[in-house]
């Protein structure tokens, strides 16, 4: 994902390691927060992030998943590594929340019901992985909560954060909510509160902490209120259902910018400018999808939410090119660019656009979620996925059919706003393609 070469982060200090959250003084009275190794959402999916080698929901190269058929690999169990994320993810809530408020303690017993009502096999691997990131995410906002040395004005909104967004996975995460729907709005989620690291970190500017939290309770808010068409419950009934539609759209094109922010790379001042713009397309959907609002007042915002959202997809483009990425081999970056449009693009987009490509084997039962892709070689890539019978399996896929077929369901003009920083992948994919094989991909290079 090569972009233009920029100088490190200087305004703010970095997002927190995992286990980072505001010291605790050293008073033997007072508890110490649970480690609660909280990453934020990986920039490249298919980079380690632990002290394995295997990211989370990720099996290693030579690895074999227990209780799998001997001839394919497939297995109805839940991939290891995302049990082991949903029981590290239980027991550091468990330990939290001991320590929380008491105005807290109903909401973690909520998380802890959500991360456990994952581990059915149903559960579609990307679901699976949003909900697990995303309790992370909030534990790490927990955590800060109960640091004493956390300001009282940013403990009182963490805790107000942690709430809104805890009603809203509960409501997005809800079995019956029509599939891709529910797909969606849990990475909305997962991509919003990947930001809570750099919001706790003590070096983060208040004017820019004050503008993350804003956007975060905004977009959840029109998140949860936008959920199985909650907004045709306001007084105008018309033209719920699109406006809706409308919403979750623009929610989807909005966690781009939540993915570049987080993400230590991007140099301050274009984390600012692109912050500044998001918060104002969250404050505009939350307008929309809020039942209160006035059919006037909701047919203005409307309007104002085109212009916004351009310029914020500009500025998403702006900010990701402006990282400063080493350069990556075409298995890898062909790696990311896939792992990010299989995380972010509807699966029945892409069963159509994948139909010919998938392994002969899957056909009989066809595909569920493509979850991940890894490196195999430069020309060859390993695709991780669930079936419709809910068995994971995984299996080979060349990388130039892959690609391109990909290209066709995700243009240029939507590469930022779907995928964040990992466009920058799916660029760099298409320069070796066109350099190597001389094959176009799509829109990407245009």
């Amino acid at each position: 994902m090569p972009g233009g070469s920029a100088a490190a982060p200087r305004s703010t200090d970095p997002p927190p390691s995992p286990s980072s959250t505001p010291s605790e003084p050293d008073d033997p009275t007072t508890p110490p927060p649970p480690d609660t190794t909280t990453p934020s959402e990986p920039s490249e999916p298919t980079e380690p992030t632990g002290p394995d080698s295997a990211t989370p929901g990720e099996t290693t190269e030579n690895s074999q998943p227990p209780d799998t058929d001997a001839t394919d690999g497939r297995t109805s169990a839940p991939p290891p590594e995302q049990e082991a994320g949903i029981d590290e993810a239980s027991t550091n809530l468990e330990q939290v929340r001991e320590h929380v408020p008491e105005e807290l303690r109903s909401t973690v017993d909520r998380l802890i019901t959500l991360i456990s009502t994952v581990q059915s096999p149903e559960t579609s691997p990307q679901d699976r992985q949003g909900v697990i990131e995303s309790t992370e995410h909030l534990t790490t906002a927990l955590a800060a909560i109960n640091d004493p040395q956390t300001p009282p004005e940013l403990r009182k909104e963490l805790t107000s954060v942690v709430k809104q967004v805890t009603s809203t996975l509960g409501t997005v995460s809800d079995p019956d909510a029509p599939a891709e729907e529910r797909s969606m709005l849990i990475l909305v989620v997962r991509r919003s509160t990947s930001t809570l690291p750099l919001i706790c970190a003590p070096g983060t500017p208040q004017e820019l902490r004050a503008k993350m939290i804003a956007g975060m309770k905004e977009g959840a808010f029109a998140a949860e209120h936008s959920a199985g068409g909650e907004s045709a419950h306001s007084p105008d009934r018309s033209g719920a259902s699109s406006q809706d539609a409308t919403v979750q759209r623009t929610l989807a094109r909005k966690s781009g910018s939540d993915q570049i922010a987080q993400d230590e790379r991007t140099p301050p001042e274009e984390r600012e400018r692109l912050v500044t713009v998001t918060q104002q397309v969250s404050a505009l959907l939350k307008k929309i999808s809020d039942p209160e609002t006035s059919s006037e007042e909701r047919s203005e915002a409307t309007k104002e939410l085109d212009d916004r959202t351009a310029r914020m997809k500009d500025q998403q483009e702006q900010s990701a090119s402006a990282q400063d990425r080493p350069e990556e081999s075409l298995g890898k970056a062909a790696a990311v660019c896939t792992s990010a449009i299989f995380e972010s693009t509807s699966e029945s987009a892409l069963a159509r656009g994948l139909e010919r490509l998938v392994p002969p084997e899957w056909e009989g039962e066809g595909v569920k979620d493509f979850w991940k892709a890894q490196e195999k070689t430069d020309d060859k890539l390993e695709v991780l996925a669930q079936l419709r019978n809910n068995e994971n399996t995984r299996g080979p896929f060349e990388v130039v059919p892959l690609i391109t077929e990909l290209a066709e369901l995700v243009p240029h003009d939507e590469l930022f706003g779907s995928l964040g920083g990992s466009a920058l992948s799916c660029k760099q994919t298409a320069t070796y393609l066109e350099e190597k094989f001389g094959v176009t991909v799509g829109t990407w290079l245009t």
